[in-house]
C-alpha cells in the first residue's frame, strides 16, 4: 500500500467538466440491420483516428443558468415505449445547469437503428416560467429507466445516465446513492482529472417479457475514445454488466477502470462534523476489496483535512466495492436524507484483470453536497495510443450486504483521541459475521494488529458482546507527529484465519 498527498481540490474540475461542451448534430448516419457492440467499437476506432472535435454548441441561458433544484423541475411526462406494455420504458433529461452537453440518442427495434424524435411538448417545467422563445431542437443530456420495482404496476425509475459517463442504479426499495463512471482519467492528479463523456446512446428496444434491458454507447475525450455495451437487470440489487473497448488518443497518467464515486462527510468520529448535529452523515462507509489470493481487505472510508490517495496492490482480483455498512434510521437520524437506504455498489471483474492496484482518492469536504471519494482499478499496464483494451465487469447495487464477504468483517470503525498519550488515537474495530457467528465468546481468538510508519502499539485487547455476537478489537496507537501509520488488524483461531483484514491510515491526534 502507497500513500500520496495533494493539496488540491477535485470538486471544481468536476463542475467544469460537466459544464463543458461538445458539438452535437443529428447528420444521417448508414447502420448495419443488425446493430451490435461491433458497430460502436467501428466508430470508436474512427473517432481516435480522427482529431477530436469540441465545437460548443449553445444552449439557452434559462436551462444553462438553473441551479440544480431548478433543473430538478424539469421532468419528461411522455416516457418511450409507454403503453406498450412492455417491461422497460425510458424518460430523458434536457440539456441545462451543470448538464449542458446534449447527448444523441436513438434506438434499436430488431437490430435497425431508429432515431427518437425530439418534442419539448413531453417535458414538465414545475413552476419555472419558460420563455416563449425556446428551440425546439435542444437535444437530450442523458436519460433512465423505468420498470415495475417498487410499486407494480406503476413504472420506477432504477438507472440513470446524466453527466460525462456516470450512471447511477438502484435495487428495490433503495434511492441514489454512490454513482458509477464508464472512465475515469488522471484523478487526483496535479495536471487535473479528464473527464470523458457519452456522446451517443442506442436504446435497445425489449421484448415483451424480457428480464434485460440493453444500451449502447459511444465514448470520447481529448485523450480516449470507447465503445460501451451495458446488460441491465433491476429487481431486489440492480446489476449492470459493462463490456467496453476503449482506445487512447495518447498516453495518460492514470487510467482508471470501474470507478465508483460516493460520499464520506462524517461519522463513528472520522471526518469532521463542522456543527452538525446528524451521528453520520455519507453514502459509504467502507472501501471493501477482494484479492486472488483470498484476502479480503476492508479498508473504513474518511473525510482528510487533505486530498489524499491511497493504493492497494492486487493480482488477479475478484473484486471491490463501496459498502454502505450500517442500515439503522438511528445511525444517521436522516429523515430527508436516508443514507440507511442507500446502495452498496460491489465491481466484479468479468476474466482475470492481472496485476494492477485498486486506488481510493479521498477529498476534504465540510458538508453533504459533493461526492469526495472515488475508488477505482488502475492496471499494471495501460495500452499503447490506437490499441483496443477489452474489459469487462458487473457492477451491483444492493442493500444487503450478507452473503458477499464470506469471511467474518468489520461492521463497524470508531475512532477517538487518547487522553494520556500525546498524539495517540483510540482504535476501535468490530467484527462479526462468517465463521465467528456460531462460537462461543470463550473462544480463544487472537488479534493480529501491527501499525506501521514506526507507530506505537501501546495496547491492545479484545472484548465479546454476547447480545450482538460481536468482537470488538480495542487499541491505543501512537502514530508518528507528521507520519500517518498504515495500520492492519485480523483475528486467527487456532492459526486459521477468521476476518478480513481491516486496514486504516491512521494520523496523529492534533493537540
Amino acid at each position: 500500500m502507497r500513500v500520496y498527498h495533494l493539496n488540491r481540490p477535485l470538486l471544481k474540475l468536476l463542475a467544469a467538466a460537466l459544464l463543458g461542451f461538445a458539438g452535437w448534430a443529428m447528420t444521417p448516419t448508414t447502420y448495419a440491420a443488425d446493430f451490435n457492440m461491433t458497430n460502436v467499437e467501428a466508430r470508436a476506432k474512427t473517432l481516435v483516428n480522427s482529431a477530436y472535435d469540441a465545437k460548443p454548441l449553445p444552449i439557452p441561458a434559462f436551462l444553462k443558468d438553473l441551479s440544480p433544484e431548478q433543473y430538478a423541475q424539469i421532468q419528461d411526462v411522455m416516457p418511450l415505449w409507454r403503453g406498450d406494455h412492455l417491461p422497460f420504458q425510458a424518460q430523458f433529461y434536457l440539456p441545462g445547469s451543470w448538464f449542458q452537453r446534449p447527448v444523441v440518442i436513438r434506438s434499436v427495434v430488431d437490430g435497425v437503428v431508429q432515431p427518437i424524435r425530439f418534442t419539448l411538448k413531453h417535458f414538465s417545467f414545475g413552476d419555472l416560467h419558460v420563455p416563449k422563445d425556446m428551440p425546439g431542437e435542444l437535444g437530450y443530456a442523458g436519460f433512465r429507466l423505468l420498470a415495475p420495482l417498487n410499486t407494480p404496476p406503476r413504472y420506477n425509475e432504477f438507472i440513470s445516465f446524466l453527466g460525462a459517463t456516470y450512471f447511477r442504479a438502484v435495487g428495490k426499495n433503495a434511492i441514489y446513492g454512490t454513482s458509477t463512471r464508464g472512465l475515469g482519467i488522471d484523478t487526483a492528479q496535479p495536471s487535473g482529472e479528464i473527464f470523458p463523456y457519452f456522446k451517443q446512446f442506442w436504446l435497445v428496444r425489449p421484448k415483451a417479457g424480457a428480464t434485460r434491458m440493453v444500451v449502447y454507447a459511444l465514448m470520447d475525450s481529448p485523450v480516449a475514445t470507447g465503445a460501451y455495451r451495458f446488460t441491465i437487470q433491476q429487481g431486489d440489487s440492480s446489476t449492470v454488466h459493462v463490456d467496453a473497448t476503449i482506445y487512447l488518443r495518447k498516453p495518460v497518467q492514470v487510467l482508471e477502470l470501474a470507478p465508483l464515486t460516493s460520499m464520506y462527510w462524517h461519522g463513528h468520529g472520522r471526518g469532521i462534523t463542522a456543527g452538525d448535529w446528524h451521528p453520520a452523515q455519507h453514502d459509504s462507509s467502507d472501501l471493501v476489496m477482494a484479492n486472488g489470493n483470498g484476502e479480503w481487505i476492508t479498508r473504513p472510508i474518511d473525510n482528510p483535512l487533505y486530498t489524499q490517495t491511497t493504493t492497494y496492490d492486487m493480482d488477479h482480483p475478484e473484486g471491490f466495492g463501496l459498502i454502505q455498512e450500517d442500515r439503522q434510521f438511528s445511525a444517521y437520524e436522516g429523515i430527508a436524507t436516508n443514507y440507511q437506504r442507500r446502495p452498496s455498489v460491489w465491481v466484479q471483474p468479468d476474466g482475470d484483470w492481472g496485476k494492477g492496484q485498486v486506488r481510493l482518492v479521498e477529498l476534504p469536504t465540510n458538508n453533504r453536497d459533493m461526492d469526495n471519494v472515488v475508488a477505482f482499478w488502475v492496471p499494471a499496464h495501460e495500452p499503447a495510443p490506437k490499441t483496443p483494451l477489452h474489459f469487462a465487469y458487473t457492477v451491483r447495487f444492493f442493500l444487503d450486504n450478507h452473503g458477499l464477504i464470506p469471511l467474518a468483517h468489520p461492521v463497524g470503525t470508531y475512532l477517538g483521541n487518547d487522553m494520556k498519550v500525546p498524539g495517540a488515537r483510540t482504535v476501535v474495530i468490530d467484527f462479526a459475521g462468517g465463521a465467528l457467528t456460531n462460537l462461543p465468546g470463550t473462544a480463544p481468538m487472537q488479534i493480529h494488529l501491527n501499525a506501521a510508519d514506526n507507530a506505537k502499539v501501546l495496547s491492545q485487547r479484545l472484548e465479546w458482546n454476547k447480545e450482538e455476537h460481536v468482537w470488538r478489537v480495542l487499541a491505543v496507537i501512537q502514530p508518528q507527529p507528521d507520519s500517518p501509520s498504515n495500520v492492519r488488524c485480523f483475528l486467527t483461531l487456532d492459526n486459521q484465519v477468521m476476518s478480513d483484514t481491516w486496514t486504516y491510515l491512521l494520523h496523529a491526534a492534533k493537540e
